[in-house]
């Protein structure tokens, strides 16, 4: 799993990239007998080793439950103990601590916790006289400290298997380790090699370590759709730090939701993974004043570009549920609507593909890892706004939402008057206020921020029968093109299939907008839960 940057992430000592590649075992392989990349890589030398690991939990999984991993690795007759757990951080960010320790015997040993807070804690819930082993890890490891100026890094290629209850998962990855030097080479090591990696295999970050992989396999989880976790940001947060923290919180739910993009038909996957891009669109803009100019110009168009290879899946999935199935339950037995429902499903599956290739692509793979790059070294910061980063987040934050609640309200105010086109923008700055609410709303009192971002919801599922139509309307014109040149439909034909799915969906938006004057009067009636602190 690629970790967070050190500002979130202070137990960690060297900076890591953790199951950096989920590759192919091909790819792996060949990565390890691979030649130097170039004249300042160094191989002092190939280690090779046999790893096999047990993890431990109780029945009804406590330590995964609270975000902990316990294993015991036997390397030879060595018998070494990890546990991973989380520790609060600065501000109230989340970071992880490793307690590691050599010890006797097969199964974990509490003496071996040397943290006297957390042994006691979990003495208290009775942890380890309940501990059961769930799955085991075997691979070969492979590593080498490569040199790359004044820089070691350490890189380990992994290739084996998960195994639970008789099930069992390839490991075949890649990690990167700053021995020590600047993290920077870590960095652009790991886009070298995504790029090497690439012309021959598909390569992706991974998402997942392989305790997270372990208890899948284990409890015989498949990938599901994953909504962003909630983001706590203490009132004592620096403006830089809570940026740190949303992004990390972003990248956190756009990673989680690639497996269910690639491996199920589940139109929620492609949903939460375009809300993931728009959200990391809207705190970029949101601190367009204090990220700096060429930053700020490469992740939006990086941003622009993925968000391009999954909007037509989206798009055509909210046209096929939303406006085709109700029109086509209706007309049953229609042959000329049977054939729009089908090229519609014929194009949503390319367009699938599409967003399947992009999770694939290395500009997707480097777009993640300029992130990373950008968070952790600090570099995104523009320099004359370093005053401003260091304020508390809620100077930051205040005035952020009183200027975007009043350009909604401005326009939102002359909604009778207003014609489509701006009705579309009014739900657009109904989105973007909602994105910047849901972010800060931890800084204020919970009952009126939840009221108010409720509020905005309303606005956007009262005006969501206007942007699909306002989305659909080219798409219908494309499909309306292959009924002729694929199918053999008369263009009049097609036309007119196109004109009575324009006709529905008028007629959604006339009952809609019916009311819509009772929803705008409950938003602007709503109190400006960012003018109260926290309770």
């Amino acid at each position: 799993m690629l970790l967070p940057p050190d500002t979130a992430a202070g137990i960690l000592r060297r900076p890591a990239l953790r199951n950096l590649f989920a590759a192919a075992p091909e790819a792996v392989t060949t990565a390890v007998s691979a030649p130097e990349p170039d004249a300042e890589t160094h191989l002092p030398g190939l280690h090779r080793s046999k790893l096999e690991s047990t993890y431990y939990d109780t029945p009804d999984q406590w330590l995964s439950g609270h975000r902990m991993a316990l294993r015991v690795r036997r390397i030879g007759r060595k018998r070494v103990q990890t546990l991973k757990a989380p520790v609060p951080g600065p501000g109230g960010l989340q970071n992880f601590q490793e307690i590691e320790a050599e010890i006797a015997a097969d199964r974990p040993q509490l003496a071996a916790v040397t943290d006297a807070k957390l042994s006691r804690r979990l003495e208290r819930e009775n942890v380890w006289r309940r501990l059961r082993p769930v799955f085991e890890t075997r691979f070969h490891r492979s590593a080498f400290l490569t040199e790359r100026g004044d820089s070691k890094i350490e890189v380990a290629l992994d290739l084996g298997s998960i195994i639970a209850g008789g099930r069992r998962l390839p490991i075949a990855e890649i990690e990167l380790e700053l021995k020590s030097g600047d993290a920077g080479a870590l960095y652009e090591l790991a886009e070298q090699l995504a790029l090497q990696l690439s012309e021959d295999f598909p390569v992706r970050l991974g998402a997942e370590t392989k305790a997270g992989r372990g208890y899948a396999l284990a409890s015989g989880q498949e990938p599901v759709p994953n909504k962003a976790t909630p983001i706590s940001l203490a009132p004592e947060l620096s403006t830089e730090d809570a940026f740190v923290a949303i992004v990390n919180n972003c990248l956190d739910q756009l990673r989680a939701n690639e497996e269910a993009v690639l491996s199920t038909e589940d139109d929620e996957a492609i949903h939460q993974f375009r809300v993931a891009l728009r959200r990391l669109r809207a705190i970029v803009s949101a601190y367009r004043d204090l990220v700096d100019d060429d930053v700020q110009a490469m992740i939006s168009i990086d941003l622009r570009w993925m968000q391009r290879q999954f909007g037509p899946a989206r798009d055509l999935d909210v046209l096929i549920a939303e406006t085709l199935q109700p029109i086509h339950n209706r007309l049953k037995g229609q042959a000329a609507f049977d054939q729009l429902i089908e090229t519609a499903q014929t194009a949503r599956t390319e367009a699938r593909r599409t967003a399947h290739l992009a999770i694939e692509n290395p500009r997707y793979v480097s777009m993640l890892i300029q992130f990373y790059r950008h968070l952790h070294s600090g570099d995104w910061r523009r320099a004359s706004a370093r005053a401003r980063l260091g304020a508390p987040v809620g100077d930051f934050a205040r005035p952020l939402l009183q200027s975007r609640h009043k350009r909604l309200m401005k326009l939102g105010a002359r909604y009778q008057a207003l014609p489509e086109p701006e009705l579309h923008r009014l739900r657009i700055l109904a989105k973007k206020m909602r994105y910047g609410a849901e972010a800060f709303h931890s800084l204020y009192k919970p009952k009126a921020a939840k009221k108010y971002i409720a509020s905005l919801a309303a606005i956007q599922d009262s005006l969501g029968s206007l942007n699909d139509a306002f989305v659909s309307r080219q798409l219908l014109s494309g499909l309306a093109q292959r009924l002729v040149l694929e199918r053999g439909m008369a263009a009049a034909d097609a036309n007119l299939l196109q004109g009575l799915v324009l006709g529905w969906q008028t007629a959604r938006i006339d009952r809609d907008l019916g009311g819509f004057e009772d929803v705008w009067r409950n938003f602007a009636d709503e109190k400006r839960f960012w003018n109260g602190a926290k309770g």
